[in-house]
């Protein structure tokens, strides 16, 4: 049985990370290591440091990996993280599921939907202001529900004070 460290390595696994090109201008086979220099960050200075957004678009534009960079995001979330890394990690997936490439941002969307319940679980553990900031957020913009978010909202059970419309 994989353990939460190992499914981000298995998701990162799945693809030909050299067959995309990256935002850099490179191949993108350098990005699997940035993720797990990510995901190991310590303080958001240094989880920012790495950079991944400059590899995975070119300034609010998503790159050939922004797509795949989705569920390797999302498997991330399930691990051990610093607030500073899983902080960085949701603003990241904020960007690819918002951005100004409309088709780009629908295919993120559909693949960050698939984990939908792990931005509920970011808001119900309330590291940080700012982790619940960004997943309430990014619930705003995936959750086909908005009744379900409105009763979250109203439950009293989170802490939702960023969570407005």
């Amino acid at each position: 049985m994989l353990n939460a460290g190992e499914l981000m390595k298995a998701e990162l696994d799945r693809y030909d990370w050299a067959a995309f090109r990256c935002a850099c201008a490179q191949s993108a086979a350098h990005l699997p290591g940035d993720f797990l220099l990510l995901a190991a960050a310590k303080k958001r200075e240094d989880a920012w440091a790495v950079g991944l957004e400059n590899h995975l678009m070119i300034q609010s534009f998503p790159q050939e990996p922004a797509v795949p960079a989705v569920p390797v995001l999302m498997a991330a979330l399930t691990q051990d993280l610093s607030v500073g890394a899983r902080t960085e990690i949701l603003d990241l997936l904020l960007r690819l599921i918002y951005n100004d490439d409309e088709d780009v941002s629908e295919a993120c969307q559909q693949a960050a939907q698939k984990g939908l319940w792990l931005f509920y679980a970011e808001i119900a553990a309330a590291r940080g202001p700012d982790t619940v900031a960004y997943a309430c957020d990014i619930l705003k913009l995936l959750e086909p529900d908005q009744t379900r978010l409105a009763d979250y909202r109203a439950s009293g059970h989170f802490d939702v004070r960023s969570f407005s419309y």
